[in-house]
C-alpha cells in the first residue's frame, strides 16, 4: 500500500485532498487583491503595494503607509527572487542575515503602531517567497516550533525564530515531494462549482511559503 503524502504545517498534517479543500474555502477575493497584482519596482515600496496589504487586514493607516514609502529609500534590500529555504542562519552574510537586516531596519525606523505583523505583510508583498505572512495567527501557531530555534539561536528575535520554523516546514515539504504533489493536484482540481475550481487552479501562482500560510488559516 502506498502511504499518502502529507504536508506538516505548524504541527498539523494535511493530506493533499484536505489541503485542496482548505484552498477552496479560502476567501475568494484575497488572492486577486493581495497576491496576484505584480510587485512594484525593486528597492521601493509603493502606495499601491501598501493598499494591497489591507486586503489581509494589515490596518496600515495612510500616515503609516507614507512612512513605509519614505523609509524604503534607504532600506538594505535583498535579491528579488529570495527563497526562504536558502535562508540558513549559520551562513554568515547569507540570505538569513540579509532578511534580518531588512526586517530590523524597518522595525527600527517605524513609528509607534507599526509592529511585526504590518512589517511582515509589507515585506511579503515584496518577497513572497522569502518572508512569511507573519501575523498573530502564525505567531501563535509556530510558537512551540520557534522555541527549538530560540534555544539554538538565542541572539535572534522572536520573529526570526518563527521564520526558521516556517522554513523547516517549507524544506520538509519540498524534500518529501509533498508540495510538488499538491501543486500537481491543484492544476487538475475539479469542483462542481466552476468558480471554486478556477480559484484553486489559479492558486498555483502562489509561492510555496504562501501556500503553507493559507493552510495555517
Amino acid at each position: 500500500m502506498v502511504t499518502p503524502v502529507t504536508l506538516t504545517v505548524a504541527g498539523t498534517e494535511f493530506a493533499v485532498p484536505q489541503a485542496l479543500a482548505r484552498f477552496a474555502k479560502y476567501p475568494r477575493k484575497t488572492p486577486d487583491r493581495f497576491d496576484y497584482p505584480p510587485r512594484g519596482d525593486f528597492g521601493t515600496i509603493s502606495l499601491e503595494e501598501i493598499k494591497r496589504t489591507r486586503y489581509v487586514s494589515s490596518r496600515i493607516s495612510y500616515a503609516q503607509g507614507d512612512c513605509f514609502v519614505t523609509t524604503a529609500a534607504d532600506a538594505p534590500w535583498i535579491p528579488a527572487d529570495s527563497d526562504l529555504a536558502n535562508a540558513d542562519p549559520e551562513v554568515r552574510g547569507g540570505l538569513f542575515d540579509g532578511m534580518s537586516d531588512l526586517y530590523r531596519y524597518f522595525s527600527g525606523n517605524s513609528p509607534k503602531g507599526i509592529a511585526f505583523a504590518k512589517i511582515h505583510k509589507v515585506l511579503h508583498v515584496k518577497y513572497p517567497g522569502a518572508f512569511p505572512l507573519l501575523d498573530s495567527r502564525l505567531w501563535k501557531s509556530y510558537r512551540d516550533a520557534a522555541r527549538t530555534h530560540k534555544s539554538r539561536f538565542p541572539e535572534l528575535w522572536d520573529s526570526e525564530h518563527r521564520w526558521l520554523a516556517v522554513r523547516d516546514d517549507l524544506v520538509a515539504s519540498r524534500t518529501s515531494g509533498a508540495i510538488g504533489e499538491l501543486r500537481e493536484a491543484m492544476t487538475k482540481y475539479e469542483h462542481s462549482d466552476p468558480d471554486a475550481q478556477k480559484r484553486v487552479r489559479d492558486m498555483t501562482q502562489l509561492t510555496d511559503v504562501r501556500l503553507l500560510d493559507i493552510l495555517v488559516w
